[in-house]
């Protein structure tokens, strides 16, 4: 059985809805060793990145999407790759970092690509599928943006 290609725009679609479950995961801690220490949210967090980190791979091999992707993207590749094969070695802090100050500026770049590329058919179809009124309320300003 072959395995049909996966929509660009389900890719970015994938994207916003991670991290809106990072910042859902994360937001009532303060600190990178309380946050570690819930491992709930650390692992619900640590799959998220992986997922981000996966989207944003099959993203970088679209010649669409890649021509407005910054270089720090592939960083974020290597980072899940880190965290996929090196588990056990994941620096809390690092994580905590990523999660506290640099999604902010992947969710504005992404906000900006979206920009140039419609994915309101994508939005549209995963907000019918998500019981999670926050993932829907993010997904609902892409639909007929």
């Amino acid at each position: 059985m072959s395995k049909k290609a996966r929509d660009i725009e389900l890719f970015i679609v994938d994207v916003f809805v991670t991290l809106e479950k990072i910042r859902q995961y994360s937001v009532d801690f303060s600190t990178a060793d309380s946050f570690r220490h819930s491992s709930l949210h650390w692992d619900a967090t640590i799959r998220q990145l992986e997922i981000l980190g996966e989207a944003l791979n099959h993203l970088l091999k679209d010649e669409k999407f890649s021509q407005y992707a910054p270089a720090y993207f592939r960083k974020i590749v290597n980072f899940r790759n880190v965290i996929v094969h090196e588990y056990f070695g994941i620096d809390e802090d690092e994580v905590w970092d990523v999660v506290t100050n640099k999604l902010a500026l992947l969710q504005k770049d992404m906000e900006n690509i979206v920009s140039e590329i419609d994915i309101s058919d994508a939005a549209s179809s995963v907000m019918d599928e998500s019981a999670d009124e926050d993932i829907k309320k993010i997904l609902r300003q892409y639909i007929d943006a």
